[in-house]
């Protein structure tokens, strides 16, 4: 539960989304683009200065996540929710 509730729940605060229909080789662009991004020294160094905390989560790593919260048993789900709200 603390997986879920804690870790992965914080992991996913501002994720990048694509709709479904985009093609899998524009999908891998743009996760290729992004953490090229997140490796740039200039880009950081905005980051730095603007006070911005970059800790990225990878999208496959992030897909990962989201599949598990789709696949917890409906009991869990709604206590996981009691307990967040």
């Amino acid at each position: 539960m603390l997986q879920v509730a804690v870790q992965d729940r914080g992991s996913i605060f501002r994720p990048y989304l694509l709709p479904p229909e985009v093609p899998k080789d524009r999908v891998q662009l743009l996760k290729h683009a992004f953490s090229e991004t997140l490796k740039d020294s200039e880009f950081l160094s905005d980051a730095k200065k603007s006070n911005l905390n970059m800790d990225p989560v990878a999208g496959d790593e992030l897909e990962k996540i989201i599949s598990n919260l789709f696949r917890l048993e409906p009991a869990f789900g709604s206590k996981l929710n009691e307990i967040l709200r």
